[in-house]
Parts: C-alpha cells; sequence; structure tokens
C-alpha cells in the first residue's frame, strides 16, 4: 500500500507543478467568463440596422386601413410597397430584407426573407412578430372580429403539476429536479473523458519513453495503474474546486460590469427587438424566470447532503470505473491515432445513458431508468437525474434502488479494474504491435 501512495503521491505532485496545470486552471474560469462578458457586450453593442421592405402586389394591408402597423425597432425599420419588386430591383435598393406578401402568405407558416446580409436572430424575431400581428389584423378584419373581442377570447394557460399528498406546502415543477440532476450528470460525463484521457496518454508516456520498464521493476503494474488512476483523480477534484472558486469570483465580478443585462435580459431584449417583439419573447422567458424563482423557493427544503453525497460516490465511482478501462487502452496502444477502436466502446454506453435520461423526467420509475441505474456502465449519469427527483422531494427516497446501485458500481470498478489490470500488465511492455480485440482477448486469459 505504501508502494502506491507514493504513486499518487507522484502523480499528483508532477501534475500540479506543471505549467499547464496553472495556466489551464487559470485560464478555464477566464475563458468561460470571458465568453459571457463578450457575448453580452456585443450584443449590446451591436448597432446594426437593417432596412425592411414589405411588398404588397396584391394591395392586401392596404384594404384594412388600420392594419399599416408595423413598429420599427433600433435594428429594424419597416418600409410598405404596394407594388412587387424584382431580384434585380431589390439587390440595387437601399434594402437589405425583402419580404413579399401575397394571398397564400397570411395563411402560410412559412414565410420567406430576401437578405443581402444574413440577418441575426433577433432581427428575424422581430420581423415574425410584426408579420404575425398584421396577418393577424388582416383576418379579424375578413371576420369582422374586433382586435379587443378576439384578445378577451384568447387564453393561455400554463400546468403545474401538485402532489395530491402535499397541497399544505408550497410546490414547484418537477423538472427542476431532472435539470439538476442532469446538471450533475453532465458534470461527471466531462470528468471522467476529461480526466481519463490525462490517465490514457500518462500511460502511453510511460510507455513510449521505455521508463515504465525501471518503474515496474519495483512495483507491480497493477499497483502502478491503481496508483496512476486515483493521483489523476486528485487532480482533477483540486482543479475542479479551484474553477469553481474562479468562476464564482469572476462572474461576480462580470456582474458590477454588465449587471443590468445579467440580472435583466428582458431589457435587453426590448432595445433590440421593439416592444411587441420583446413582449412575445418576454412571455416565452417568463417561464424559464418562475422556473428560477421556484428554484430558489426549493432550496431550504432540498435535502443537500444527500444530493452532494450521491454526487460525489458516483463522481468518483463513474471516474475510477472508467478511468481503468482508459488505462488499460492506454497500455495496449503505441500512439494516440490507435486508441480510437476503443474508445467507441467506452463513450457508448455514457451517450446511450443520456438518451435513456431524457425519458426520466415522464417516465422515472420505467424499466429502462430502473436498469440503467444499476448498471455500472451507466449508473453515473441516470442515478443522478433520479437523485436530483429524489432529493428535491419529487419522488421518495428509494434506499433499495440506491444501495443496490452502488454495491454494483462498487462491484463493476473492482471488475473493471481486475480486467484492466490483466490487459495493463502485458500491454505496458508491448511495443510496435497493432492491438485488435482478439490479441486483448488473449491477454485476459493470460496467467
Amino acid at each position: 500500500m505504501d508502494k502506491v501512495w507514493l504513486i499518487i503521491s507522484r502523480e499528483y505532485s508532477t501534475r500540479v507543478r506543471k505549467r499547464s496545470f496553472l495556466i489551464m486552471t487559470l485560464l478555464g474560469p477566464l475563458i468561460f467568463v470571458g465568453f459571457m462578458a463578450a457575448a453580452v457586450y456585443l450584443t449590446q453593442n451591436d448597432e446594426k440596422s437593417y432596412e425592411v421592405v414589405i411588398t404588397d402586389p396584391e394591395g392586401l394591408f392596404g384594404k384594412v386601413l388600420f392594419i399599416n402597423e408595423f413598429e420599427d425597432s433600433p435594428m429594424v425599420h419597416f418600409h410598405l410597397q404596394e407594388g412587387a419588386m424584382g431580384d434585380q430591383a431589390f439587390k440595387d435598393s437601399p434594402y437589405d430584407l425583402k419580404v413579399d406578401v401575397v394571398p397564400e402568405a397570411i395563411y402560410a407558416q412559412n414565410l420567406n426573407v430576401f437578405y443581402k446580409e444574413h440577418p441575426s436572430f433577433s432581427v428575424q424575431k422581430h420581423i415574425s412578430a410584426q408579420l404575425e400581428q398584421n396577418f393577424e389584423k388582416v383576418k379579424l378584419a375578413e371576420n369582422n372580429v374586433s382586435r379587443d373581442t378576439y384578445e378577451s377570447i384568447k387564453t393561455k394557460i400554463n400546468l403545474r403539476p401538485l402532489d395530491i399528498e402535499k397541497t399544505d406546502s408550497a410546490q414547484v415543477d418537477p423538472e427542476i429536479g431532472f435539470v439538476v440532476g442532469l446538471a450533475l450528470a453532465m458534470i461527471i460525463y466531462i470528468f471522467i473523458f476529461l480526466y481519463g484521457a490525462q490517465v490514457m496518454r500518462g500511460v502511453m508516456e510511460e510507455k513510449s519513453s521505455r521508463i515504465v520498464e525501471v518503474i515496474i521493476s519495483s512495483v507491480r503494474p497493477f499497483q502502478l495503474m491503481l496508483g496512476k488512476i486515483v493521483g489523476v483523480a486528485a487532480v482533477g477534484l483540486t482543479q475542479f474546486l479551484l474553477w469553481i472558486a474562479l468562476s464564482t469570483a469572476l462572474f461576480s465580478a462580470a456582474q458590477l460590469f454588465f449587471g443590468d443585462a445579467i440580472a435583466d435580459p428582458s431589457a435587453l431584449i426590448g432595445q433590440q427587438m421593439g416592444a411587441d417583439a420583446a413582449k412575445e419573447m418576454q412571455a416565452e422567458m417568463s417561464g424559464s424566470n418562475e422556473f428560477m424563482q421556484q428554484f430558489f423557493l426549493l432550496y431550504h427544503q432540498t435535502n443537500v447532503p444527500f444530493i452532494l453525497g450521491m454526487f460525489l460516490f458516483y463522481f468518483l465511482g463513474g471516474y475510477l470505473l472508467y478511468g481503468s478501462l482508459f488505462a488499460a487502452v492506454g497500455s495496449a496502444v503505441d500512439s494516440e491515432s490507435d486508441t480510437q477502436q476503443f474508445m467507441i466502446p467506452l463513450v457508448m454506453p455514457l451517450v446511450f445513458a443520456f438518451i435513456v435520461a431524457e425519458t426520466a423526467i415522464t417516465n422515472p420509475d420505467g424499466t429502462a431508468v430502473f436498469w440503467t441505474s444499476i448498471i455500472p456502465f451507466t449508473s453515473p449519469v441516470v442515478m443522478m437525474i433520479k437523485v436530483g427527483m429524489m432529493g428535491m422531494g419529487f419522488q421518495e427516497i428509494d434506499y433499495l434502488t440506491i444501495i443496490t446501485s452502488m454495491v454494483f458500481l462498487v462491484l463493476g470498478f473492482i471488475g473493471t479494474t481486475w480486467l484492466a489490470a490483466r490487459i495493463y500488465r502485458v500491454g505496458i511492455l508491448m511495443y510496435g504491435k497493432k492491438v485488435s480485440y482478439k490479441e486483448l482477448w488473449k491477454w485476459l486469459r493470460y496467467y
């Protein structure tokens, strides 16, 4: 055990002292927060405006006097032309965008917009909102229905699922638990492949430099592999915690400069898209704003120790399981280009887990969700979805399923470590040979 600890200490100390570790630890949060700040800044300072011509060759808008009401915005200026405009005439005109309104367009769901320079999403959103508004007015006029009558009839319904057993307490949307679990599962997924790849590259470097021949004269291959896996895990945890701390500090600093845009994105939408389009977008965003309000209200009744404990277990368990397989792949090949044939079997279980996880919100007790939360290769992802639902009170904590999943994950780690060790002990000293799955099977059977 002392030798394993020495290997862990060596892996940890040598990696955290590398200039690349320090640079990435500092640059990671800077890049993340910098991209967010740059996006807000560029969006706020985008002064490009578009001149939009609406051609009305059939006089559809002119038939109803009050419908010629296209609202401009700082980015979009409308011009109505009663006659048609050909392609060449549009190219020679001062207009940037052209929309042809024909009788069929009033009842169509798709409408072409011709451009000289591709418009942004916000510009397209504003144009479509204005067209929808005026098309509605045309239809109302054709059917002799007043706008006020139409607004009084139109009703929007938002369903709120409520648990009949908890009617005396505040309830929130169960999707919050799903989103929290999905976010934690994504962190586990990224961690597995980010640092699992480091284990694989570290093994390949030692193998190519032949230094491993000296190392295994003092320690067993299994001890070397285990020490490397755990050492890199410690490096990953250190970097991950530093990223969280630095990102939080930088994001707080960014709010001092872009506080209004970050705190109230709807204000920015209003500046860019005009009042009507902004109202429509704000209506779409109201659900997400309410979602966030519910999230913070739910915090006090969330079982935080349970969620963090489960996250830490599956965070480390998933990495250790896959890290041993990455180490085995690294020992079996001579170059990174040779790893591609072995990476697909490692990637597919986690990709499949995310596909199944999408069904957890609608059917958390389904057969597929249950079995993928038990199987070690998929449980780090799917089980975190269930943990998010359980920890926030949307489901009863199923201790039997959790314990079963944890036991299988531990057994899975032991099993993959055993298999990886058998491949590692042969592959680490194998040079200049292309390895196939058939060859790996032979290595597993060696005694």
